[in-house]
């Protein structure tokens, strides 16, 4: 039961703790081969109100008025006052062989010995704070186990296709609610997906004001994202005693970027261009794509020394050419802080994030960027020109 708290939320002063990142939660899990899931029966109704708080959910209905003695669903600070239980708990062993992502709990273990005392410390844990998991939700010793939309084992992490199942059936949406819905749940596994951001470009400008105008190109991305998601690769849990290699490349349409470990993905990023990125010089776009992807994994990166390859050859020397634009300066700021390498790829040795940075383009858009271009070639060349013509002195002399 879920009571209507609008009123209430207004007036309470909103709890900022942080909600864990459920990629940052799935990174911790590199060398792990065991592992034990728990889930809370009813888990907010297992945490009290403070007695003076009780009045404040009272809720009517047909037959009497009623006061929760527990804290119910709908409050804006439940899921915060929840989460921040839970880490206090676990805090000892938090991320060491638990993780917590509100009433889910995962236990992991490199042994069957160790995850044996790792499963009893967080049993005996839980029993001396009262707190009761739903034995028919629950499954211990497994070598792979669903936990938050994704299958974990050995091997590395990769798509539930329980939930899959579902964008499989996905009905061809309608509406702009709909078209959000679709990108909801398939943008949750975009790390998963080469070339997401680009393949889902058409169905991103369906949801712009009055853009809802359904054609053939949103159709193609609508089946080809169900399609890919079925066929998603195993993606590799990151080993930060190893270093990292970020392989970028820009096109026209956009950027792409891997980040790989043992020649195996790790994750995916890509970002379509808008129209005033399209008509940028090819360093510029490939310098962006590189900013884009440190920036996209720093949590990964920073503090550690990683490689970056690319097929722009002039990229190479970055550290060492001077800046020549305003736009290029405030792209290198923000790779100061990052410990790295550049090394040069050819396009044809650096296939995976080629195409993530590709994709055909419409006549259409071919005819738009190529008139856009040639417009852009005449202006240079004029104020070129212009620059050449001599300018007489501002003073003549007299003899």
């Amino acid at each position: 039961m879920c009571v209507d708290y609008r009123a209430l939320n207004r007036i309470t002063i909103a709890d900022k703790y942080p909600i864990p990142n459920i990629d940052e939660l799935l990174d911790e899990l590199f060398g792990a081969t065991v592992f034990s899931k728990l889930d809370l029966r009813s888990g907010y109704y297992q945490i009290r109100v403070k007695h003076d708080d009780i009045e404040k959910t009272a809720f009517r209905t047909h037959s009497c008025h009623y006061e929760f003695q527990v804290m119910p669903f709908g409050l804006t600070n439940a899921p915060s006052t929840f989460q921040a239980t839970m880490n206090d708990l676990f805090r000892p062993f938090l991320r060491q062989f638990v993780l917590v992502f509100f009433d889910d709990i995962l236990v992991y273990s490199k042994t069957m010995e160790q995850h044996y005392q790792h499963l009893l410390s967080i049993l005996e844990l839980l029993s001396n704070h009262q707190f009761y998991a739903k034995l028919t939700k629950c499954c211990f010793g497994q070598h792979q186990v669903h936990f938050l939309g994704h299958l974990i084992s050995e091997e590395g992490v990769q798509v539930d296709q329980e939930r899959i199942s579902a964008i499989q059936s996905w009905p061809l949406p309608s509406n702009v609610r709909e078209v959000r819905g679709f990108l909801g749940l398939t943008g949750y596994y975009r790390r998963f997906v080469r070339n997401y951001g680009i393949i889902a470009r058409p169905l991103t400008n369906l949801t712009k004001k009055d853009g809802f105008k359904w054609n053939e190109e949103a159709t193609v991305a609508f089946e080809k994202l169900k399609n890919i998601l079925m066929t998603a690769p195993v993606l590799k849990l990151p080993n930060f005693a190893q270093p990292f290699i970020v392989e970028c490349d820009a096109s026209s349409e956009g950027v792409g970027a891997i980040l790989i470990q043992d020649n195996h993905p790790v994750a995916y990023f890509s970002k379509g261009f808008s129209i005033n990125y399209k008509l940028k010089s090819a360093y510029d776009r490939e310098l962006l794509a590189l900013v884009l992807a440190v920036q996209k994994w720093s949590h990964y990166l920073l503090g550690r020394y990683f490689f970056i390859k690319t097929d722009h050859y002039t990229l190479k020397f970055l550290l060492e050419q001077r800046v020549t634009t305003v736009e290029q300066q405030r792209l290198l700021v923000k790779l100061i802080p990052y410990d790295f390498s550049i090394i040069h790829k050819a396009g044809k040795e650096n296939k995976g994030a080629d195409a993530l940075s590709r994709r055909p383009m419409t006549s259409e858009l071919v005819n738009c960027y190529q008139l856009l271009s040639l417009i852009v070639w005449i202006l240079q060349r004029f104020m070129k020109a212009y620059y050449m013509i001599p300018t007489p002195p501002l003073l003549s002399t007299v003899c």
